[in-house]
């Protein structure tokens, strides 16, 4: 809130914005654009200076209000943007599941991390760091979760920040939008789902498919995990649920909240 007042107090012009990516498919950059209009209107409330979708020109500004930051820093050259950008930017907002938990690329971090990049890199010799969120690299002002993006909470956050205004994100598990929303309970049919330990805001848009919740969005606040995970390794082999957990990056997040709650060690059915 101090930075945002900061922001509104001294704001004379149109706040400069920068979307950047680090390493990413950029799928959330694309959500943004897929909002037309919305987005159009929101960017006229704003002197952009940096979207490579829009326009690939080598950055110059000394100074942003705003930097959007989508991808991972997986990369030297990466790091070394990101910590300018923190040292430019009043406001950095992270996007999507990659700058926030780590995204797919963290798999390997749970892997044999020499195994798993011979099965790219044959002979070459790459560098192989591991993976880690954007907030272990500089201090992140706000979170807009998800796999991709979902583009009306962006546009509400957006909305939010060039206004001044302090964004929330309702702390609801996923499983509260998928029952208002009439869909199937996958857990209850045997499948696993990290919908009541996983922040909502996707619309449940998984569970409307009949896919099961992996937990793209990251923790609520509160959310039980001890209780939960005691629930799925009863019920499911280990490695299925770690499996589950891995795919975009939460399970060190899980396993870290686990390890605060946990005050006896879980019991597990042999």
């Amino acid at each position: 809130m101090y930075l945002l007042n900061m922001i509104r107090n001294r704001r004379t012009k149109k706040p400069k914005v920068a979307i950047v990516s680090l390493t990413s498919c950029e799928g959330c950059q694309f959500v943004m654009l897929d909002q037309g209009q919305r987005f159009l209107d929101w960017l006229k409330k704003t002197n952009l200076e940096e979207f490579r979708l829009v326009e690939d020109e080598p950055m110059t500004a000394k100074h942003y209000d705003i930097c959007f930051i989508e991808g991972n820093p997986v990369t030297r050259d990466n790091i070394k943007l990101l910590k300018h950008l923190r040292k430019t930017s009043d406001l950095l907002v992270v996007v999507g599941n990659c700058a926030a938990l780590g995204g797919v690329w963290e798999v390997k971090n749970y892997q044999s991390k020499q195994k798993t990049i011979k099965q790219v890199y044959k002979k070459l010799k790459v560098e192989n760091p591991d993976i880690k969120e954007v907030n272990n690299f500089v201090k992140v002002d706000f979170t807009i979760p998800t796999c991709p993006i979902d583009g009306d909470e962006f546009m509400r956050i957006a909305n939010n920040l060039i206004d001044g205004l302090d964004p929330k994100i309702p702390q609801n598990p996923v499983c509260y939008e998928c029952q208002t929303s009439g869909y199937e309970c996958l857990l209850l049919k045997g499948e696993i789902c990290l919908g009541p330990i996983t922040l909502a805001g996707c619309k449940a848009v998984c569970l409307k498919s009949k896919q099961a919740c992996w937990g793209c969005r990251g923790l609520f606040d509160n959310a039980k995990v001890f209780n939960f995970m005691t629930h799925l390794l009863n019920n499911f082999p280990r490695e299925q649920v770690y499996r589950v957990m891995e795919v975009f990056g939460a399970k060190d997040t899980i396993m870290a909240e686990l390890a605060r709650e946990q005050k006896i060690k879980i019991p597990i059915k042999k």
